[in-house]
């Protein structure tokens, strides 16, 4: 009997994207293959720069079937109930995730399946993805240390990771069954943070019900770097490092501590006296976090200079 195709919903949520959405979507489209099905589902935060429009016209010749949720703009303390939305929406047997302003590197989704075809007790694949700035690509994603950390297959490891600091594991690159996160629900919607809260239910679930994990080593996403990412936005960053600290993580002050000094370091560094001010007076509640502070100083003068350092 023939062996019925596996499905695949990626999942993309997109706010004033409308000059990268279309590669973004152009980029799952490339994705297909005869050895399984895809589906797109849109979320639009209110978008008033023509997205939406950019979308709808995309999917009227799409051989991909794209699904658009236009909605009222409620900003990102709704990214964690849009995500959880679309996933309930989903028809697929896989969910991976996309930014409107991202986009996937060529066989992503073969690669990963592979693995799941190999294991069936794997629930999530992560993989790597590459910076774009300009048009220029930059460096991995993730650092060396955090792919030796999920190549390690440990799940407690991990776990203490990510609830101990507040770790860059980034969701494009993940390909996750979906009755899985379909049973975890794996965003906080009382929480303006989606990759780390995600990253830790997954791995939370992972400890207390079994399954297993994996890490693909390959680009599997193309990060774009640019003005509006609200990453690169400090103070809205803090508030979602607060928020996952005081309710996750067992070490929240130093979490936050961290936060603030290498955050002033870097508002002193790029001279954004906005962020400058906002961390001087974080660091008010925070003293401890003088120590990031010239901690980050010193290992900027190591890294120009090549000067001996050991702390």
């Amino acid at each position: 009997m023939p062996t019925t195709k596996p499905k695949i919903s990626v999942l993309v949520l997109t706010f004033n994207q409308a000059q990268f959405i279309q590669r973004a979507l152009q980029s799952v489209v490339e994705q297909q293959s005869n050895n399984y099905d895809l589906e797109i589902i849109v979320t639009d935060d209110g978008s008033s720069d023509g997205t939406v429009d950019v979308i709808e016209r995309f999917a009227e010749n799409s051989p991909v079937s794209i699904k658009v949720l236009a909605k009222k703009h409620e900003g990102i303390t709704a990214i964690a109930k849009n995500f959880l939305s679309m996933i309930n929406l989903a028809d697929g047997d896989f969910i991976g995730f996309l930014a409107g302003d991202d986009s996937f590197s060529q066989n992503r989704f073969s690669l990963q399946l592979e693995k799941f075809a190999a294991n069936p007790n794997l629930r999530i694949s992560y993989s790597d993805g590459v910076n774009c700035a300009a048009g220029e690509l930059g460096q991995r994603c993730h650092s060396v240390e955090t792919v030796d950390l999920m190549r390690s297959g440990d799940t407690a490891r991990v776990f203490r990771h990510l609830t101990s600091q507040a770790p860059v594991l980034f969701i494009q690159g993940v390909l996750a069954k979906a009755d899985f996160l379909k049973r975890i629900q794996p965003f906080d919607v009382d929480l303006i943070a989606d990759d780390w809260v995600f990253n830790i239910k997954v791995f939370y679930a992972l400890m207390t019900h079994g399954g297993d994990f994996d890490f693909e080593p390959s680009v599997c996403f193309i990060r774009n770097i640019h003005g509006e990412n609200t990453s690169r936005n400090l103070i809205v960053h803090y508030e979602r490092v607060r928020q996952v600290a005081d309710r996750y993580c067992n070490n929240a002050r130093l979490i936050k501590s961290r936060f603030v000094g290498n955050s002033l370091f870097s508002a002193v560094k790029k001279k954004r006296n906005d962020e400058l001010i906002f961390f001087i007076g974080k660091m008010f509640k925070l003293p401890e976090a003088l120590y990031w502070f010239f901690r980050a100083l010193i290992l900027s003068v190591h890294r120009k200079f090549g000067l001996f350092l050991n702390f």
